[in-house]
């Protein structure tokens, strides 16, 4: 009884582990640089059709167009 239990554990334990998404750190800027950091959204895992963005860094303001929900891609721009 006592080792399912513990068996139970460790594949519970194991599966948290494995489902959680990995970090993704965030390129170092270039040279006397900074970066402008941009989400884009779609409408389907697929990445198909783009259905908005948003954007902040390079010291100007941040913005946004279109729908900022969903399935999200991050890319990192130099200024």
């Amino acid at each position: 009884m006592l080792r399912r239990t513990l068996l139970a554990l460790l594949v519970t334990g194991a599966v948290i582990v494995g489902a959680e998404a990995p970090a993704g750190a965030i390129p170092v800027p270039p040279p006397g640089g900074d970066l402008l950091i941009v989400f884009a959204y779609y409408a389907d895992s697929a990445k198909t059709q783009l259905i908005g963005q948003s954007w902040t860094g390079c010291g100007q303001p941040a913005g946004s167009w279109g729908v900022t929900s969903g399935i999200r891609q991050v890319f990192f721009t130099p200024c």
